[in-house]
């Protein structure tokens, strides 16, 4: 893909010219009052620093975020990460994030667990819970990930299925109200590896979060009581090999769309998935990178409508692999961070600017599960329930 020229260099780029003016005066700030030295530089670095220049303003690249010193002690590496985060959230909406603090034997256990499962005759796989209205989780095959951004355009749902396999589990907690967990029996150790890989990764969405509302100038904790009894969601994905199948025109492993909910943590097992930002016309695709140990980060529909797009919820797709004769399954686990469902978005008041909110507040479960519906819409139709 062509890139535009680059940007010309300067010698001091402007806009660290107000951080220097900031940063000559603190010896003296410092010399009254020394607690408040580390607080300037980090409001410096912080709010005086702006997005930076992209050679590709329609595809910026994907960064990877080391996001350890998000659990240390230093204020100033802390708020240089969350300036890093914030950037990606307003730029691409996607991340990769690196050194999480993620129990890598957790993640292990889970991958081992969920490509046994996959492995079962489809009729077993089924047999342990079927997607419903009633219960939007458990085994699925078919869904149409591209209805549910057809349905926000106002567009004729796409029906070609995309060309995968999943496994869903919601919340444990029954304040959140969606039903019971079904899990599978087989293989034995999936339900104790599925529970502790949602527990690491409810951990992870915490420290992101704390770290977005840093980045939207609002108190480290402001997302707690909002996701108290959330409706998160973890998915496993298997893609098959596609070795004697011929896609239907236009059909992917996953159809472009974008995720409904707040933030979205996806553990993958190789490259294919790629994103563009949704800016009208033809998308112009760009693959995520693919780190071993990483995590990739994306943001939700949900927190696009929070920030008033300030913050960028990202079109994304998982591309067919080559034919090139070699096995190409894929596998991947995603982890859905959903918001407590009886939660009222509405613009944060910092991201409001002079023309006001761009949306009507909405009720989060209601958006979720309207999105949703769209996009397994044939699946439950198969079973006889009733149509969104």
């Amino acid at each position: 893909m062509p890139s535009k020229a680059p940007h010309p260099t300067r010698t001091v780029p402007l806009f660290l010219l107000p951080i220097l003016s900031v940063l000559l005066v603190l010896p003296t700030i410092a010399s009254f009052t020394p607690t408040l030295y580390p607080a300037v530089i980090l409001s410096s670095l912080l709010l005086l620093s702006p997005t930076p220049v992209l050679s590709d303003v329609e595809n910026p690249p994907i960064p990877i975020i080391d996001i350890s010193p998000l659990r240390g002690s230093d204020p100033v590496k802390k708020l240089e990460t969350v300036s890093k985060i914030k950037s990606a959230c307003e730029e691409i909406g996607f991340m990769v994030v690196t050194n999480h603090g993620v129990k890598k034997d957790v993640v292990e256990n889970a991958w081992e667990t969920v490509a046994e499962f996959f492995d079962l005759p489809e009729s077993e796989k089924s047999s342990y819970s079927a997607m419903s209205e009633d219960y939007p989780y458990g085994y699925e095959k078919g869904e149409v990930l591209a209805a549910g951004k057809d349905l926000e355009d106002g567009k004729k749902l796409s029906t070609a299925p995309d060309m995968k396999e999943t496994f869903t589990v919601g919340p444990s907690n029954p304040a959140s109200g969606m039903p019971s967990r079904i899990l599978p029996s087989s293989p034995p150790s999936f339900a104790s590896s599925y529970n502790s890989y949602y527990t690491e990764m409810e951990n992870l969405a915490d420290n992101l979060l704390s770290s977005f509302a840093l980045a939207l100038s609002l108190p480290s904790d402001w997302f707690v009581p909002k996701t108290s009894h959330h409706l998160s969601a973890l998915r496993s994905l298997n893609y098959p090999d596609q070795a004697g199948v011929t896609p239907e025109p236009g059909q992917l492993r996953a159809g472009a769309h974008t995720d409904y909910g707040s933030l979205t943590i996806l553990k993958s097992g190789g490259p294919g998935l790629q994103v563009a930002k949704d800016v009208g016309g033809e998308p112009r695709w760009v693959n995520v990178p693919h780190v071993e140990d990483g995590f990739v980060i994306n943001l939700g529909d949900l927190m696009k409508r929070w920030t008033n797009d300030r913050w960028s919820s990202t079109l994304h797709r998982v591309v067919n692999p080559p034919r090139d004769g070699r096995d190409h399954r894929r596998q991947s686990i995603a982890f859905f961070h959903n918001i407590n469902g009886d939660e009222v978005v509405e613009t944060i008041e910092s991201c409001r600017g002079e023309g006001g909110s761009k949306y009507e507040p909405i009720v989060a479960k209601d958006f979720l599960m309207m999105k949703h519906l769209a996009s397994v819409k044939g699946v439950i139709e198969k079973d006889g329930k009733e149509e969104l």
